[in-house]
């Protein structure tokens, strides 16, 4: 049986994160950076079972805590905030936040990152 370890800070917010986002585990493999054949391994993070693995997707992390963060900011309610994440936005060429932030490109996490900055301003 696996040992269970203390969850890091990062990974509790993935945690909440999901629960907020209404994400499901799956969703959570690419949002990291990982490969479908990866899942059994974020699936064993989140339980923690295992640690984190590799640079990016603590860098990932730490963008997607900018991105909640600016969210929660400028409109303070989860449901306003995922019909806006999960709404196709023009400036995005008619893809909406979350649909590039799941599609696993570091990239598009990095746009969405610059668009919410924009938009409340910063």
């Amino acid at each position: 049986m696996p040992v269970r370890r203390r969850l890091s800070g990062p990974v509790k917010f993935v945690r909440i994160l999901a629960d907020h986002w209404k994400l499901r585990e799956a969703d959570l493999v690419p949002l990291l950076g990982f490969e479908a054949g990866d899942t059994p391994h974020v699936a064993a993070v989140l339980q923690g079972q295992e640690e984190l693995r590799g640079r990016d997707a603590r860098d990932r992390i730490t963008h997607v805590f900018r991105i909640r963060e600016t969210l929660d900011s400028l409109f303070r309610d989860l449901k306003v905030e995922n019909d806006w994440l999960r709404e196709p936005h023009d400036l995005l060429e008619g893809r909406s936040p979350m649909s590039l932030l799941l599609g696993g490109s570091m990239e598009d996490l990095l746009l969405v990152r610059d668009y919410v900055d924009e938009v409340a301003g910063r």
